[in-house]
């Protein structure tokens, strides 16, 4: 399932945003909804980002630092799979660039333990 929700891991919350496999288009949408949605739980929140199968282009990568600047106040850790290869290098260069704090993980499970503790 592709979208956002919010799971319990270990009797934590996580906001976990599923984009794997999607386009553009999608990716941007459902960013926007994330953005929207954790503006409206006005709480902090762990955050999982799951971009398996997704194109770091340069919209994206825009659209997550604005979503990054907008909700940073809101995000106790955030975590984020599916970030390989080239892309893990873009991912690196983002996060140094942006002051983002977002620690890459091999699995999704992995992320989630790094995130609780």
């Amino acid at each position: 399932m592709s979208g956002y929700k919010l799971i319990n891991y270990k009797g934590k919350e996580i906001l976990y945003v599923d984009y794997s496999g999607m386009l553009k288009e999608d990716v941007l949408k459902t960013m926007d909804e994330a953005t929207v949605f954790a503006l409206e739980q006005n709480r902090p929140l762990l955050r999982l980002s799951n971009m398996t199968g997704v194109f770091a282009v340069t919209e994206v990568v825009e659209k997550a630092k604005e979503s990054g600047k907008i909700t940073n106040h809101l995000t106790i850790k955030r975590a984020a799979v599916g970030i390989t290869g080239a892309k893990k290098v873009l991912f690196n260069a983002f996060n140094r660039f942006s002051g983002n704090d977002t620690r890459a993980f091999d699995s999704v499970d992995d992320a989630k333990e790094w995130l609780v503790i």
